[in-house]
């Protein structure tokens, strides 16, 4: 169960966009799917629509919205930005690598996580819609 719980803080992360930051934003329209192994049932995905700091959809640092995730080593290749991450929520760390292509009107990602015998994988799109936000 506490397996559970923290793979659904880290699908919450990557699935809510910081809507904390200050800096003035734009509407997306999120999906996302997480597949754990072991677990008894598929999640169903999810679609949100979040506020995002224009010109940051492809900074990870400023989209996961999670205080309790570090990225590291992010590069930007062309329309393809890769990173490494290390969440510690309540001393249960995972880690991770993400990737994603990001074109005019949206992009697409994946994810995967491992730690304390648990290996998860998150698929997500995201699609531009526009309007201010903070």
């Amino acid at each position: 169960m506490k397996n559970l719980l923290r793979a659904s803080l880290i699908f919450a992360m990557t699935t809510l966009s910081a809507s904390v930051w200050s800096a003035a934003g734009e509407y997306w329209e999120v999906t996302s799917k997480m597949e754990m192994q072991g677990m008894p049932f598929a999640m169903p995905s999810t679609t949100h629509k979040v506020c995002v700091p224009k010109g940051s959809e492809n900074d990870p640092n400023k989209t996961t919205g999670d205080k309790d995730c570090k990225m590291s080593d992010i590069k930007t290749n062309g329309s393809k930005t890769t990173w490494k991450a290390r969440c510690d929520h309540d001393g249960q760390i995972m880690t991770g690598i993400g990737e994603q292509t990001t074109n005019a009107k949206g992009y697409t990602g994946k994810m995967q996580f491992s730690g304390d015998g648990m290996n998860m994988n998150i698929t997500y799109s995201g699609k531009r819609l526009g309007g201010n936000c903070n």
